[in-house]
């Protein structure tokens, strides 16, 4: 993990972000882009409000990079240069990274916003792990304590590859399945080797349960285990020629009380 791709939209929620994105840095080594999109909105006062807000993050970019001792480059992208929105603007330069890190969408609000529903399409579209920070509390370091949700299927071994950075050097990893079928518990032994074979020691357990929804289920664990990182793959339904997160990403990915790192 080289190269770190940051989203930065805001002040409040931007400087959490880079916060992760430093404390990674300092520990892979790696180098971290800020990224600001802008989308040029029609009503004049908004535009100079972008742009101020734009020239603040990135002097928050450059102090907090500098001040760590941190390689940043700071970029202003043109959505409409790069022929789309703010997703298109993060998957092109998330080609030159190897982990972007955006935000939790925000539930609630009335207000239509362009990063509505963004995590899981930045997931979709970019082809890279996404790590994913709750818009509510305040996040400065992640992967200590990793908690993985395994499902035997491409999404699930595509997330856990793209995670063994982070599990190489955390201090504790647990990978959990809720209500495997008997080949499933097969597939068990295989995934404790393959682990050990990138020196990855990861306790593998599993849970039948019936009560809760799964998503419930994997909220609860990180909230038992004290995990500080949820490794998850992005599972996709296709509806109408459009890629949907599957329920149980989507549940999480509502109501996560940590970070979240997704693939697809």
């Amino acid at each position: 993990m080289k190269q770190i791709l940051v989203f930065m939209d805001n002040l409040e929620h931007s400087a959490d972000r880079l916060e992760l994105a430093i404390d990674l840095a300092k520990r892979h080594r790696a180098t971290i882009t800020g990224l600001k999109v802008a989308v040029h909105p029609l009503i004049p006062m908004r535009r100079g409000h972008d742009k101020e807000a734009g020239e603040e993050l990135a002097q928050l970019f450059r102090e907090k990079t500098g001040a760590a001792d941190v390689k940043g480059e700071w970029i202003t992208a043109d959505a409409k240069a790069l022929g789309g929105g703010v997703v298109e603007a993060i998957s092109h330069y998330a080609t030159f990274a190897d982990l972007v890190i955006v935000g939790q969408s925000e539930h609630g609000s009335t207000e239509r916003r362009a990063t509505d529903f963004l995590p899981e399409k930045v997931v979709f579209g970019s082809g890279k792990p996404v790590l994913i920070v709750p818009y509510a509390g305040r996040y400065q370091s992640v992967g200590r304590n990793i908690l993985v949700a395994w499902k035997t299927g491409r999404e699930s071994s595509r997330a856990l590859t793209d995670a063994l950075p982070l599990l190489r050097v955390a201090e504790s990893a647990h990978i959990f399945e809720v209500n495997p079928s008997n080949d499933e518990m097969a597939d068990m032994e295989g995934l404790r080797r393959y682990l050990a074979a990138h020196g990855v020691k990861a306790q593998v357990e599993t849970s039948a349960i019936t009560e809760l929804g799964i998503g419930d289920v994997l909220l609860n664990r990180v909230s038992d285990e004290g995990s500080d990182l949820l490794v998850m793959g992005g599972y996709a339904d296709l509806h109408f020629g459009t890629y949907v997160l599957g329920d149980v990403a989507k549940h999480v990915l509502r109501h996560m009380t940590i970070p979240v790192f997704m693939s697809h």
